[in-house]
């Protein structure tokens, strides 16, 4: 997670930098992913529920509608994942 405030703002998304990564064997994804929901929740629990209006440093939005598209982009992912695991294991039938 990514602490932003008013004096550090959440950077602009760079496509060339988050794909620079090489393929990560499975079980490590799995784990990356697992602790990557975990701590999604920790946050999402921890949040002050005062600050949900507050605007996000650096964006024209509140928390709110960020914590939504991360929650929404995390389910979408979850049900690609899914997809595949389906697709993979019909195959091996």
């Amino acid at each position: 997670m990514r602490n932003t405030s008013d004096s550090h703002p959440l950077p602009r998304w760079q496509a060339e930098k988050e794909w620079a990564e090489p393929p990560i064997p499975w079980n490590e994804l799995v784990a990356r992913w697992n602790q990557s929901r975990d701590l999604l929740e920790e946050k999402l629990r921890n949040f002050p529920l005062e600050d949900l209006a507050k605007q996000v440093p650096g964006r024209s939005y509140p928390y709110e509608t960020m914590l939504e598209g991360i929650v929404q982009h995390a389910i979408y992912h979850a049900g690609q994942i899914a997809m595949v695991l389906s697709m993979l294991r019909s195959r091996s039938l």
